[in-house]
């Protein structure tokens, strides 16, 4: 997919793996809308990236953890007469803790952006990709997309839906113009967890990825007609695939009581 003079609509856009894949998208030639729920912070990366690069960018503030945000989006942007081209469901957060620490409230916000968001805009602009020679859906998952986290099982829960809801329309789409991939971060070093971590967790990210890197891999899988990728972790993953999964599990809630102190 040339993204020279397509239009890119990144959310979650304001930090993060969102912010870079702005910069890298507006590299590529292409024009941006970027969602998120702080307008100061995409103002001030529309302005930097409108003055360093030829091309627009757009910024709607919206949170997308609201429900029906993500239609409202749609419609807005149809109003505003600005046709999507490529779609990057970045958008997400995560907490780490006892399940019941956190409130139901804070789990329902937390499917509505990590699912049932991604979820509508890819309905939305499906029907829409299909009318374009080339179009193109990046979903944001993680490394948690293919296991369950004790102490972070609704995130994880919500990553496995992105993996396997990008999975089933990679299959549907092959034999159209469509592209779709899922990027499956391991730790980055970014906002994510100073957001996730409410526990005194020492959060230190010096072995990290940079958002830059898990977004210039990810593209670069993306353009290359991979249907998904995983960054940072790897190993892990594939030590994981020859124990028990009551072993994993084990391990996992191990791991993450001695992290948070439970």
């Amino acid at each position: 997919m040339n993204l020279k003079d397509k239009t890119a609509l990144v959310t979650g856009a304001s930090s993060g793996i969102g912010k870079s894949f702005a910069y890298l998208l507006a590299s590529k030639g292409a024009h941006l809308v970027l969602v998120a729920r702080t307008q100061a912070k995409l103002e001030e990366i529309a302005n930097d990236i409108q003055n360093t690069k030829q091309v627009s960018v757009h910024v709607y503030q919206k949170d997308l953890s609201q429900l029906n945000a993500a239609s409202e989006l749609y419609e807005q942007l149809q109003k505003d007469q600005i046709d999507i081209d490529l779609l990057v469901n970045n958008a997400g957060y995560g907490k780490w803790g006892k399940f019941e620490d956190f409130s139901l409230e804070e789990y329902v916000k937390m499917i509505q952006l990590n699912v049932t968001s991604l979820m509508e805009l890819c309905h939305l602009y499906v029907e829409d990709f299909r009318e374009k020679p080339a179009a193109g859906i990046i979903n944001v998952g993680s490394t948690a997309s293919f296991i369950p986290v004790p102490y972070s099982s609704v995130y994880a829960a919500t990553k496995s839906f992105v993996l396997n809801f990008t999975e089933g329309l990679v299959g549907e789409l092959s034999e159209t113009n469509i592209k779709v991939f899922c990027l499956c971060p391991g730790g980055t070093a970014s906002n994510f967890a100073t957001v996730a971590n409410e526990s005194g967790v020492d959060n230190s990210q010096a072995k990290l990825m940079s958002s830059d890197e898990v977004a210039q891999l990810g593209l670069d899988a993306f353009l290359a007609g991979k249907h998904y990728i995983v960054t940072g972790r790897r190993f892990q993953l594939i030590l994981f695939k020859f124990l028990s999964r009551k072993r994993v599990l084990s391990m996992i809630a191990d791991y993450w009581r001695k992290r948070l102190g439970v």
